[in-house]
């Protein structure tokens, strides 16, 4: 949703003044009510900080009065100070459940997380109690819009309009309801009205988005309308500080990036940008991430990893962000928002950094912002000629404007839907806003020459009743009878992904064209037909196909799209073969190529500060296909000056032959937050046994450089059995032990249910195998009979990690010893014990901080090669230890002593690198980056043979 003004709470006429509020604190200071009064004043001038003195003064003088504790929480709220927020709140509510303001604020917060059932509930709960409470409507409203229940929604913003028809946010969000409702010209009319009540900005840049949405207006128009924005709301130059200047700047400076989105998210924009964040140098840029969400899911923990300073802002005006980005003296300013959810547009405008460049995210042609001096294009998404229809300079990339983080669970591709059920299936999962009449109706003229088609659409409108009757309206009148349609509702972005094995071809909309959804339709094997719009939002599809290699999709007419679809449908063969690559042919593309993308992002941005520090005013920059770079009114290409790390910055580069070889059996380390990393840079290959199946699917399963055995187990080669238990976690190809000195929940949940066949595989069954550099056991399947029929294909193995129960529970378990003597035999060594986990016989009551735990129940042994295998290891097995140590467990002493065996001078860098001695004046040979090939054959391809012929 768009940004709403904060409505204050009814007040009665004889509220008293902010100066009387003062007058009576001061003439009683022990009353508590004058300081709660004088609190909820200034909460009414959003003078927070002084609303929150108040407010404790109160609270000290009355420590367990709700209605303070929840003004408290609201003050909290508008603070960005979360945990306060829940104290307060679930404090206040548990005294006087029917505190509206608390419900009201926990409502919202929830919403801004995400949460956005439960912020309905607190709504629904605040509404039956005053349903005449202007902030508790609109929260209520702004819950149920966020699922998807537009007409609630906009029944109670038509509502707010009438109750409070000088307040621009109603008639706003009225506007927003009726464009997600593809009642567009409607919406318009809603949009003039809330800018015309209030000089604010979102409605405006609500009406110049909804715009682009519309194919009855020119490109000119669009212009024309960005452009006023700026007239409309940029602040008074007078008003504003300078924009500020760098006069040291060093061309090979290392940058300050300031990143601006409400997307740090499962997002659009988190999807876009996430893989490019991960692979910039640290060594080139200090990243400051400024959010205007607090929602939190793995996306935001990812690009939070990437970042050295993350602020969340939502609290913040424009102007006191525009300052807090002048004081953290950010080099480039880029705007991830746009127009869109989170704009931030009129701080942008206060020009509050040397560098302002917009980048995705309400990316849909020129923001009309002249402040901004560069936008982050590619070739095909603004074509030569294009430029002059930007305010900004265009960059234009080699490749494509953005780079595509794949879902890590994809589910399996099926079969073509076309061959089971005798007709074509159409679709489209784009946003319903952009299926105008225009579109359905060239859509409609190709499902005539396909009489059996049918058109599968989801989506979030598809709920609406309303909404679907017109859908069913507007093609019933170009002939297409509604039972050929199919239309349901949004599912999470596994359900989404799952759909598309229902269809046959995407048909992308215009002149508004998909993005996000291309490169989905793509990746589960249903080619995308589109025909680019006249503006940036019409190319996304284009773009993406270009670089993933299929530019046949790309038509230039209506009448070369329904030809380009009839091609397709009318030979199901090469369909049926095109969908079973399409997604290898993403992922190999440029689309998804992480390393290639950050490169050239890098040189985009430190191209355009060379420019800066030469004093020359910004142009277009464009990058050919070898990735050289050129301004517009330069000759020769830009040679690129990077940034040289500070000895206190500089990183230790590791550098060995192939992929680590790493066998984990009972899924461990698919939840692991290193080895997303390790996959992520292509630095390892990971083969995941998970007999029982257990696997959650937000593990990382499906990750492209994992290979995945649901039932099936390391052994001995000959049928096994699983023990299904009552507690799933405690199932095991070992028999639960059911030893009546066991904790009880152990005892109940090792129950036996069932058991299951199972498949084993002998590693020293499979010929050629590669080396493995480290294996991963866990105590619920047999690591003993797995080890002993491993003795050939574990010689050169580098690491064994090996759970040990040291209070079993399951049959066979080996104990610590028994390991020991495998590996004396075997060439390896005890190393140690990783992660000790202990038993605690205090009772549930006492505390969690006091619950002592001192009864070892489980480890993990460490086993390293003997000490003759370590001095016969080659420098690059060393060096593969040495990373694997360093990595995963944070073990640097024996990753020195293995590097030290290689080469003095890497050892020493790296010991100094890591902040472990101080740095010597001497310099040693370079040391190139991180340079992992891909090996030539995988233990994965043997496997897989075994396991189709078991």
């Amino acid at each position: 949703m768009s940004k709403k003004r904060n409505r204050r709470h009814a007040s009665t006429n004889d509220t008293p003044t902010l100066a009387q509020a003062r007058k009576q604190t001061q003439r009683a200071p022990s009353d508590p009510g004058a300081w709660l009064t004088l609190g909820q004043l200034l909460v009414g001038q959003k003078d927070w900080q002084n609303a929150r003195e108040a407010l404790e003064q109160a609270q000290s003088l009355r420590p367990d009065n709700a209605e303070q504790k929840a003004w408290l929480g609201h003050v909290a709220y508008k603070q960005n100070r979360t945990q306060d927020v829940l104290d307060y709140l679930h404090d206040a509510l548990s005294q006087r459940p029917q505190l509206v303001i608390g419900l009201v604020t926990l409502a919202k917060l929830h919403i801004d997380r995400g949460e956005f059932q439960k912020g309905l509930e607190y709504a629904q709960q605040a509404y039956e109690i005053s349903p005449q409470d202007i902030p508790t409507i609109d929260t209520l409203a702004s819950a149920l819009s966020n699922l998807y229940r537009y007409e609630e929604a906009f029944d109670l913003y038509c509502h707010l309009t009438k109750l409070v028809p000088q307040d621009f946010s109603s008639w706003n969000n009225a506007g927003n309801m009726l464009r997600d409702l593809r009642r567009l010209n409607e919406s318009y009319t809603y949009y003039e009205q809330a800018y015309k009540v209030s000089h604010h900005p979102t409605p405006y840049s609500n009406h110049l988005t909804a715009l682009h949405y519309d194919p009855n207006v020119t490109r000119e128009e669009l212009m024309a309308f960005a452009k006023s924005w700026e007239a409309r709301f940029t602040p008074a130059s007078h008003l504003v500080p300078l924009r500020p200047e760098r006069p040291n700047a060093a061309t090979a400076q290392k940058l300050r990036l300031g990143l601006l989105s409400d997307g740090f998210r499962k997002h659009p924009v988190g999807k876009m940008i996430t893989r490019c964040l991960e692979y910039l140098s640290q060594g080139q840029f200090e990243l400051y991430c400024y959010t205007t969400s607090d929602a939190v899911d793995g996306t935001t923990k990812r690009i939070q990893h990437c970042a050295q300073h993350w602020q969340p802002i939502r609290h913040l005006g424009d102007e006191e962000f525009a300052q807090q980005v002048r004081d953290d003296e950010i080099d480039i300013l880029i705007d991830l928002s746009g127009h869109n959810t989170g704009s931030r547009m009129r701080a942008i405008a206060m020009q509050p950094a040397p560098l302002l460049v917009k980048w995705v995210g309400g990316l849909i042609n020129t923001t009309g912002v002249q402040a901004i001096d560069y936008l982050i294009s590619d070739h095909v998404e603004t074509p030569e000629g294009e430029d002059g229809y930007y305010t900004e300079k265009l960059i234009r990339l080699p490749d494509d404007y953005i780079v595509f983080d794949p879902p890590e669970k994809l589910p399996e591709l099926s079969e073509l839907p076309a061959k089971q059920n005798g007709y074509i299936t159409l679709a489209c999962f784009n946003n319903p806003t952009k299926l105008n009449d225009v579109t359905l109706k060239h859509w409609a003229s190709i499902m005539h020459e396909l009489p059996n088609a049918r058109l599968l659409l989801k989506g979030r409108p598809y709920t609406s009743e309303s909404f679907c009757e017109r859908l069913y309206a507007t093609l019933e009148a170009e002939g297409i009878a509604r039972e050929r349609l199919i239309l349901e509702g949004p599912g999470n972005n596994y359900e989404m992904l799952e759909a598309y094995n229902r269809a046959d071809i995407s048909l992308d909309p215009w002149p508004y064209s998909g993005g996000l959804t291309t490169c989905e339709s793509f990746i589960m094997g249903v080619p995308v037909v589109t025909l680019p719009g006249p503006t940036f939002a019409g190319r996304h599809s284009a773009t993406h196909l270009v670089h993933a290699g299929m530019p046949e999709l790309v038509v230039n007419s209506w009448e070369e799209y329904r030809a380009r679809v009839i091609e397709l449908a009318s030979d199901l063969d090469s369909l049926g073969t095109i969908r079973q690559h399409l997604r290898d042919v993403l992922l190999q593309s440029p689309v998804c190529d992480g390393p290639r993308f950050a490169k050239h992002f890098t040189d985009a941005m430190r191209a355009i500060w060379q420019r800066y520090c030469d004093d020359k005013p910004p142009t277009a920059l464009t990058f050919n296909k070898e990735g050289e770079a050129r301004f517009e009114d330069e000759y020769a290409p830009v040679e690129i000056h990077y940034a040289e790390a500070p000895e206190e910055d500089a990183e230790f580069q590791w550098q060995f032959e192939g992929k680590l070889i790493a066998v984990d059996n009972g899924g461990q380390l698919l939840e692991s937050e290193v080895i997303r990393q390790l996959l992520q840079r292509d630095a390892l290959e990971l083969i995941a046994f998970d007999p029982s199946s257990q696997a959650p699917d937000t593990s990382l399963k499906q990750h492209k450089g994992v290979h995945y055995y649901p039932s099936a187990t390391l052994g001995d080669g000959q049928p096994g059995q699983l023990h299904a238990c009552l507690d799933p976690k405690l199932s095991a190809t070992l028999a639960p032990l059911g030893d009546e000195y066991q904790p009880e929940a152990i005892r109940k949940g090792s129950q036996v249910l069932t058991q299951l066949p199972l498949n084993t595989v002998a590693l020293d069954s499979i010929q050629g195998l590669p080396a493995i550099d480290w294996l991963v056991l866990d105590d619920l399947n047999d690591a003993t009979t797995i080890l002993n029929n491993s003795t050939q294909a574990l010689k050169d193995t580098l690491l064994l990690q090996v759970k040990v129960a040291f209070q079993p529970t399951h049959e066979r378990q080996p104990s610590l010893a028994e390991l020991q003597h495998w590996a004396s035999r075997n060439g390896f060594r005890f190393y140690r014990l990783h992660e000790p986990q202990h038993r605690s016989h205090l009772p549930e009551d006492v505390p969690e901080t006091q619950r002592q735990a001192t009864e070892l129940t489980s480890a993990d042994a460490l086993l390293l090669p003997s000490h003759a295998r370590m001095e016969a290891l080659s420098d690059n097995q060393r060096t593969r230890l040495a990373f694997l140590l360093h990595t995963v467990y944070g073990v640097k002493d024996v990753a020195y002593s293995s590097l030290l065996k290689n080469n003095s001078t890497k050892a020493r860098n790296y010991i100094e690198e890591e902040g472990l001695a101080k740095k010597s004046h001497f310099t040693g040979e370079h040391i190139p980056d991180h340079s992992l090939a891909s090996p030539d054959d995988t233990i994965a391809s043997q496997i897989d043979e075994i396991m189709n012929n078991l």
